[in-house]
């Protein structure tokens, strides 16, 4: 039962993440004039993060199609700290408190994918 629920929970961490990504980065692509007003990046830069995210979702589901388990969650746990990281230092160019809230909670959502994945990890069986 334990190897089923790490493994069904590993996936579905995965599956979300991915969603999220498409989402948030489509948003963020689409919407890259918008965001550069309350912060201090330009809107090129933001419309390309916001591509890349949404590749990286592709990428996620490439790796869930393709991948051991394991590995997936491990690369991915590690971007999306490494990602959190990196969103929660881009909230020191925001211009409002509004919007460092904002860009603050992307990082605590980046991180709690980290967390499931973590956990995921943990509940699946020692590899023989």
């Amino acid at each position: 039962m334990q190897r089923n629920y790490g493994e069904k929970f590993g996936r579905w961490s995965l599956r979300l993440d991915a969603a999220y990504c498409a989402v948030v980065g489509t948003a963020v692509a689409l919407f890259s004039g918008q965001i550069a007003q309350g912060i201090a990046f330009s809107p090129l830069l933001i419309a390309a993060a916001g591509i890349a995210v949404v590749v990286w979702a592709g990428g996620i589901v490439w790796m869930l199609a393709r991948l051991p388990l394991r590995l997936a969650l491990r690369l991915v746990m590690v971007a999306n700290v490494l990602a959190a990281t990196a969103v929660g230092f881009a909230s020191a160019a925001a211009a409002t408190v509004l919007i460092v809230a904002a860009v603050v909670t992307v990082a605590v959502d980046v991180a709690l994918f980290a967390t499931s994945q973590a956990i995921a990890l943990r509940k699946l069986p020692a590899q023989s």
